[in-house]
Formats: C-alpha cells, structure tokens, sequence
C-alpha cells in the first residue's frame, strides 16, 4: 500500500477506534511514556501488536508498511519531535504518540 492510502485510511479508520483505558483509570485514555526511552516504547509497540507486520502512519507522504524491529529505528529519531500513530496491517489496533510523551491504544469498533 502506498503512503497517501495508509495515510487515508488511518484517517478515516480513526474515527471509529475505541481507545481503551489503562487499568488505574476510567477518565482519560492517556498514558506517559519517556520520550527517550526507546526500550519502554519498544516494549509498548511489543506487547500490544505481537510481531506483526505494521504501518506507520506521520504523513501523506511519510506513512509506510514496516516489519516490527525496523519501525524501532525510524521512531527513535521522531518520539518527542511528532505526533504519529502504528495500526496493525487490518487496521483493528493502533497506537497513537503524541509528540509530548503520551500515549493511547484503541481498536476500531
């Protein structure tokens, strides 16, 4: 798939996403993360795709399909300087990073 329809597609996907909140809280869906701790994000992306394929989604032209390890690479040098969302190839779950070292998962409903 092409940048500009992942990028698409993450826009008209999000809209039905469900976010789910964390355990300790039922009023926001939010959740910190260190900006620089790429081993905390890794272990975020990890435990909530499993060892998928996934697109990563910046732009329209900066959105593209990617293995799991090598999205680790491309994000390091974007977590705290852009905002940017990971869907799984059947855009279900996805991740979105704000740029301010916050989180939120969902799954489209």
């Amino acid at each position: 798939m092409n940048s500009r329809l992942i990028y698409e597609s993450s826009k008209t996907y999000i809209r039905n996403v469900e976010w789910v909140f964390p355990e300790n809280s039922k009023e926001n869906e939010w959740r910190c993360f260190e900006i620089k701790n790429i081993d905390q994000i890794s272990k975020i992306i990890q435990n909530y795709f499993g060892k998928d394929k996934l697109y990563f989604v910046i732009s329209r032209n900066e959105s593209f399909e990617s293995e799991l390890n090598d999205i680790f690479d491309k994000i390091k040098y974007l977590i705290g300087e852009t905002n940017f969302y990971i869907w799984n190839l059947s855009f279900k779950k996805v991740i979105e990073f704000d740029k301010i070292g916050v989180y939120r998962k969902g799954i489209k409903i």
